[in-house]
Parts: structure tokens; C-alpha cells; sequence
């Protein structure tokens, strides 16, 4: 049974690959969830359980299964109408707006860089184990005083609009605006949650990087020449490069001791990092019991500042393991944390209403080739849910939420200079 999603999503992959004649966005993160499908097999296979984060073993439900394998197809689905092949330009609409919003984005990442320089030396030189494991006895990373609270200012508004900038930086290299070194700058800045991974000794962030720019590359590749795509993969190349270094010190670090204390190599944590997602989303959907609905981490911008002010998310975890006993700081995927905080019934209605949504935007969504910037955007946002939730629902924290409320205010700012210009 615990073959089953792998087999799934591959024949779904092969099939969506075969229907749109190439690797499209949905094919995409169809592939993502096959390949964490079959590190669980190997996970399994292997007696890897109780250990980095994966639950012990139980019985592969069968409707675990067909729910994991049935929502998750319908979270992805309606981005197969965004059919790559069809695609041959975006329409920027306003550049002026693009310019400022990439210049915000670039100088975000710089001041970031400034705001952190002493503690990312610090950190750089240290043991990354040692950094993680402050990390989870709470110990504080970073303190900003005084003015640097101004200077982070950015950096909490702005540190979530990576994708944005990888977006642009694609929009520029189709459209050849901009010179190489801007767009370089502009890439550069899509690294700013990466930065602030570093200072946590994390790798998720350097992942949802390397996902966010696969997704964007495939979408816009049929909009460049062969010598645009390999002027846009260059600067990949470059920074791609050290951020997997950072991710691969990282790994050997923080698994160093779990090696001697639990007898396992770095082979099997990998194993558990990325094959774990099925095998704890089945644990919990047979073994949780949701206690009523919470929507904190479902809205985190009118919870934090309307709903519950003082809401802390370990403070939430700890409620979660008073009544059931479960840790849930582990990956179950997106799926998992709806279950969480939306029980059963409400995982399914997230599901179906992320569905219409996402196929009332994608539907007709590029016009005769062409497709508009706003609208893009739009899509991004949406598709980042089951692409990142390979792990968890990644819109959770206040600055993804002013990453969510920023991008379609830009959005709007877009549309409506486009209205007003036909009105006129």
C-alpha cells in the first residue's frame, strides 16, 4: 500500500506530460510529490521511523491513501490549463511598477545582508548543529535595536516576495528588459529568505528557492530564445552552486550526532526528510482527533493583528500535544496542517474551494499567447500552496501573509491602470 501514491503520481505525471506534449507547472509538482512517494518507500523499506521527525510505524490506511492521492490532485490539476506550449509572451502591463517593485526587492536583500553581516560571519564559522539546536531550545538568533529595527523593516515586509523576483527577473530575460546586471541584482534578491535560512542553519528555504525557480523556468521557457534561456540559467548556475553547498554542509552538520546516537548515516536522514511527508500524513489522519476549528494559521495577518495579538505558534503546538499527544513540527504536507487546524471535514472543503479557485483564475487565463503580468502573479500565489506544501502549508507566518496581500495589491495597482487607460 505504501507504493500506491508513487505509482499514482507517476502515471498522473506521465500522463499530464503526454496530454500538454511537455513538462507543464502541474507535471511539475506532480513529480515532486512522485519523488517524496518514493523516498517513503525507501523510508519504509529501510525501518526508518522514530527518528529525525518521522512517526512510528502503523498500517497504511487506504483511505489515508486515496484522500492524500485524491486532494493533492486536485490542488495541482487546475494548473495543467496553464498549458506552457500555448504561452509565446506576458504583457508587463505597467513597467514602471515592475521597475519600483524589483528595486524595493534588491534593496531589501541588501539591507538584509547589512542587518545580518556580523551574525552570518559569526554563524558561517560555527557548527551548524549547534545553531540548530538554539534554534530549537528558542534561544534568540538575532537581536535588532534602535535603528536596525528600521533597517529590518524591509526585510519583514519583503522577505516572502522571492518568488516575485524570480518571476520578474523571467519576465525581463523574455521580454529583453533590463541589462544583465540588473536582472542578476534582481535574482540575487529572490535569496533574501535564503539569508535568513543561514542564520537558522535551515534548508527548507534554499529548497522552496531551487522549486520556485524550476516551476517559473518551465513556465516561461517557451517565451525565450535558446540564448535567453542560457543567459536566465547562468546566474542559476552561479548561485544555485553555493546555495547547494550551504544546504549540503547543513545536512552533514545537523546530522553528525544523530549518526552515533541513533546508529543511522546521513543517507537514512535524508530519507526522513524528504520521504516522511505520506508517511505522517497517514499517521495523523488515523491517529488525530481534531479538538474544534482554528483558522490562526490559516489567516495569520487578521489573526495576529485582529483575532489573537498574542498568538505564538509554539504556544499552539504545545495546545495541540495537551489534548493528543502529537508533535506536529513535522512534515505531513500541506495536507497535514490543514488536518491540524481544519480537522477531516474542513481539509476536504479547503481542498475543494482552493480547486474552483485556482481553475476560475487559470481558466483562459493566457489571451491568443499571451498572458498578462497581474494575472501571473495571481497564479503564483496560488500554485506556491501545493508546490512548497510538500512539507507543510507554507502561508502560515505573518510575512508570508504580507507577501499574499502585497502581491495582489500589486495586482490590483496593474489591473486598474489598465482600466483607467481604456477609459480615458
Amino acid at each position: 500500500m505504501i507504493a500506491v501514491p508513487f505509482l499514482y503520481f507517476m502515471i498522473l505525471a506521465i500522463y499530464l506530460i503526454r496530454k500538454n506534449k511537455g513538462i507543464d507547472i502541474s507535471a511539475f509538482i506532480v513529480m515532486i510529490y512522485a519523488f517524496s512517494a518514493f523516498m517513503s518507500i525507501l523510508l519504509d523499506i529501510f525501518g526508518i521511523y522514530n527518528i529525525n521527525g518521522v512517526y512510528e510505524k502503523i498500517a497504511i490506511s487506504p483511505l489515508a491513501t486515496v484522500t492524500y492521492c485524491g486532494l493533492i490532485t486536485l490542488a495541482v490539476i487546475p494548473f495543467r490549463r496553464i498549458r506552457s506550449l500555448d504561452l509565446k509572451e506576458i504583457n508587463m502591463q505597467k513597467n514602471w511598477l515592475a521597475d519600483l517593485l524589483s528595486w524595493v526587492l534588491i534593496f531589501t536583500f541588501f539591507i538584509t545582508i547589512f542587518n545580518t553581516f556580523t551574525h552570518l560571519d559569526t554563524i558561517l564559522q560555527s557548527d551548524l548543529k549547534d545553531v540548530r539546536d538554539e534554534v530549537y531550545s528558542n534561544t534568540e538568533q538575532v537581536k535588532v535595536t534602535d535603528i536596525q529595527w528600521l533597517l529590518a523593516l524591509p526585510e519583514t515586509l519583503f522577505s516572502q516576495f522571492s518568488p516575485v523576483a524570480i518571476l520578474l527577473y523571467f519576465a525581463n530575460m523574455a521580454t529583453n528588459r533590463k541589462s544583465n546586471l540588473f536582472n542578476w541584482l534582481l535574482l540575487l534578491s529572490s535569496l533574501t529568505p535564503v539569508v535568513k535560512a543561514v542564520l537558522i542553519a535551515g534548508r527548507t528555504q534554499p529548497i522552496y528557492w531551487f522549486l520556485s525557480f524550476m516551476a517559473l523556468y518551465i513556465l516561461f521557457r517557451p517565451m525565450m530564445e535558446q540564448q535567453q534561456r542560457r543567459k536566465a540559467l547562468m546566474p542559476f548556475v552561479v548561485f544555485g552552486g553555493i546555495v547547494g553547498l550551504f544546504v549540503a554542509a547543513v545536512t552533514v552538520a545537523r546530522f553528525a550526532m544523530v549518526d552515533i546516537a541513533n546508529d543511522t548515516g546521513t543517507f537514512d536522514s535524508l530519507l526522513a526528510y524528504s520521504g516522511q511527508s505520506f508517511v505522517n500524513f497517514n499517521y495523523f489522519f488515523t491517529q488525530y482527533t481534531a479538538h474544534g476549528i482554528h483558522l490562526d494559521r490559516i489567516f495569520p495577518l487578521t489573526n495576529y493583528f485582529i483575532w489573537h495579538p498574542g498568538w505564538n505558534l509554539e504556544d499552539y503546538r504545545d495546545m495541540i500535544w495537551s489534548y493528543s499527544g502529537l508533535n506536529i513540527g513535522v512534515f505531513f504536507t500541506f495536507l497535514g496542517d490543514l488536518l491540524i487546524d481544519l480537522g477531516h471535514f474542513g481539509m476536504v472543503v479547503y481542498v475543494l474551494l482552493f480547486y474552483l479557485l485556482s481553475t476560475y483564475v487559470c481558466r483562459s487565463a493566457n489571451e491568443e499567447g499571451t498572458i498578462r503580468l497581474s494575472r501571473m502573479l495571481v497564479i503564483l500565489v496560488l500554485f506556491l500552496i501545493p508546490l512548497q506544501g510538500i512539507f507543510y502549508y507554507s502561508y502560515y507566518k505573518i510575512n508570508t501573509g504580507y507577501f499574499v496581500v502585497g502581491t495582489l495589491l500589486v495586482c490590483w495597482v496593474l489591473n486598474h491602470s489598465i482600466k483607467r487607460k481604456y477609459e480615458s
